[in-house]
């Protein structure tokens, strides 16, 4: 295993920071991928910051099974993260990131944890490359 881990507090572009961390850290992982890890890291952060104020860290585990995505955040309230997101709607301004995670990432929870909750998200690869 192979581990990332950026400390985003205090950062002036915490997804900025994030996407280059997760780029850099799956040049090992199928190139396929890649853009939706970034993708979903990048989602998972800009929640922490609008919903929390700030993100804690983001970390990445890579396995040659798979990648594990972490974000934390202070905020402990798990039940402000929908277990099931919904698609928004086609006038709606936000509403898309946890439903892009639902649907890129091969499962993904949200749980506390001392510093407040983190959300999980892991992406299985699979013969063929394809998930």
């Amino acid at each position: 295993m192979t581990r990332a881990v950026l400390d985003l507090r205090g950062l002036d572009a915490p997804q900025s920071a994030t996407r280059g961390i997760v780029r850099r850290a799956l040049t090992q992982a199928p190139v396929e991928f890649m853009d939706d890890v970034v993708l979903v890291a990048d989602e998972l952060v800009g929640n922490a910051v609008t919903h929390a104020g700030e993100a804690v860290d983001v970390s990445l585990d890579l396995y040659p099974w798979g990648t594990v995505v972490q974000v934390r955040d202070r905020d402990r309230d798990t039940a402000a993260v929908p277990p099931k997101p919904e698609p928004a709607g086609d006038e709606d301004v936000n509403g898309r990131g946890l439903f892009l995670v639902n649907e890129l990432a091969s499962a993904w929870r949200v749980q506390t944890d001392e510093a407040g909750k983190r959300v999980v998200a892991v992406f299985l690869y699979r013969a063929g490359g394809t998930h």
